[in-house]
């Protein structure tokens, strides 16, 4: 028997939000707009991505800022995207990563963190970009939607080698940045790509019992989905003209099933997915009685989001 699988296609994005104007000896915003990334949660690949700065000097007598970049919601203990986004991820300074820029708790600026920016002579002195490495672990288990962070910055302004004040803080939310989790579902039998597999429940004799077989489906998504079974005839025949069918048993993941019947699940653990076992029964009693022929059907299983599906874990029945 055979069997037909629906996939889908999974984009992530990723941008820094605008800056806007604050009071203080320095200003900080993201540089440019609709920056995107690429994110799988089933990839085994972690992301990596250069995002930039742009610093604007404040206060005329400024000449350089040194600062650090804060997660100021961090998940026990660990940084996080959103409320129940990614976890782990950081920032590095792409001139010096030995040099700690990133946080999520109470550090402050000091000689021994922050990246450090110098200011040049005149107005065209004022704005200086600089670059940072984005890393998002890969496999994170997150569920289709949106993941904002706000990122605060704290820092202090130099004359010279004179500070000019104490620490200053920009606020969470002039820069940040906003994750996007889409909804997405994909299935294959046996291995990735493949969307159709074969039970051969082999050459049944007289007096042979019962014979199973089955194949393994696994699932990917990033939403509750659910799983409709369909069969070309619900029963095994030797062609479309055979009035007599050999009926056969499903089970799904371990639930038994028929045609017309649907199975939901809960969104998929990451990055492996969900295995789905169907296996395929027939009796012996029944072979039998039946004449001698090649006997087959088609079954077709459809994967397909589920919104709106009340929380719980793993699959069952609809």
């Amino acid at each position: 028997m055979k069997h037909l699988l629906l996939s889908g296609l999974s984009l992530i994005g990723l941008a820094l939000a605008p800056g806007m104007a604050q009071a203080g000896c320095a200003d900080f915003a993201s540089a440019g707009t609709g920056l995107s990334i690429q994110y799988d949660p089933f990839s085994n690949t972690p992301v990596n991505r250069i995002l930039t700065l742009r610093v604007s000097r404040v206060t005329p007598s400024a000449t350089s800022v040194r600062f650090i970049v804060v997660d100021p919601n961090p998940a026990a203990g660990a940084s996080r995207l959103g409320v129940a986004g990614p976890e782990g991820y950081d920032i590095a300074w792409t001139q010096d990563a030995s040099q700690p820029v990133f946080f999520h708790g109470a550090e402050q600026p000091n000689a021994t963190n922050g990246a450090v920016v110098s200011f040049g002579s005149g107005p065209s002195g004022d704005v200086v970009h600089e670059t940072f490495r984005l890393s998002v672990p890969a496999g994170q288990s997150v569920g289709a939607g949106d993941y904002y962070e706000p990122l605060e910055i704290r820092y202090v302004c130099y004359s010279g080698n004179d500070r000019l004040d104490g620490v200053e803080v920009q606020s969470a939310g002039r820069v940040a940045i906003d994750l996007e989790t889409p909804e997405m579902i994909s299935a294959w039998v046996g291995s990735v790509g493949n969307r159709r597999g074969e039970i051969d429940l082999g050459v049944l004799g007289r007096g042979q019992g019962s014979a199973t077989g089955g194949v393994v489906i696994t699932a990917q998504s990033t939403s509750p989905y659910e799983i409709s079974v369909g069969a070309k005839w619900g029963v095994l025949r030797r062609s479309e003209a055979d009035a007599t069918g050999l009926p056969y048993s499903m089970r799904l993941g371990g639930l038994s099933v028929e045609r017309g019947d649907t199975v939901v699940c809960d969104r998929t653990p990451a990055p492996s997915g969900r295995s789905h076992a169907l296996q395929i029964g027939v009796n012996g009693e029944d072979v039998m009685t039946r004449p001698a022929g090649a006997y087959s059907d088609v079954v077709t299983l459809t994967f397909a989001p589920r919104l709106g599906l009340a929380a719980q874990s793993g699959c069952s029945a609809a």
